[in-house]
């Protein structure tokens, strides 16, 4: 596997990454029963999500849609031994509509590390394309990790 970008993630755990890192991209199509899963648990019936509009395909549900991007989506998404992850915050825009057996790709990059109150934290930036690269979602997430008493690599 080799990861694009200005440092290889390759065989690195999501604490050891760091600014310019990117986790491996994944490609994939919401199918009409995953969609109506995630509609059925959401209890969330409206019609643009069912049967679409205008004769379209049905609008992919936007819960699904940051399910599918979170890192740990990622084929190289990594936790060390004896450690965790916490989200800390994020900021997401929804730019277009993705619809049901649409090719997407979500990819992320390690936009940021810092500390803040003796913890290491990144911001990830997280994007979302249609096959035709119209983007769909840009999102910042912000995380920390914590490990298990004694296991702690810094």
């Amino acid at each position: 596997m080799n990861v694009t970008g200005s440092q290889s993630s390759e065989g690195k755990f999501a604490h050891e990454m760091v600014a310019g890192d990117k986790y491996e991209p994944l490609e994939f199509v919401i199918t009409p029963e995953i969609n109506q899963q995630f509609l059925f648990a959401l209890e969330d019936f409206d019609p643009q999500y069912i049967e679409g509009e205008g004769g379209g395909p049905p609008l992919v549900h936007p819960v699904l849609m940051l399910h599918m991007s979170a890192r740990t989506r990622s084929p190289s998404f990594r936790l060390a031994p004896n450690s965790g992850s916490i989200f800390a915050r994020e900021h997401v825009e929804f730019l277009s509509p993705a619809k049901v057996g649409q090719k997407l790709k979500v990819s992320w990059r390690v936009a940021e590390t810092y500390e803040k109150r003796g913890r290491r934290y990144q911001r990830i930036a997280i994007a979302i394309d249609t096959e035709d690269r119209t983007p769909v979602i840009r999102r910042e997430m912000h995380d920390t990790f914590f490990f298990s008493e004694g296991s702690d690599p810094a």
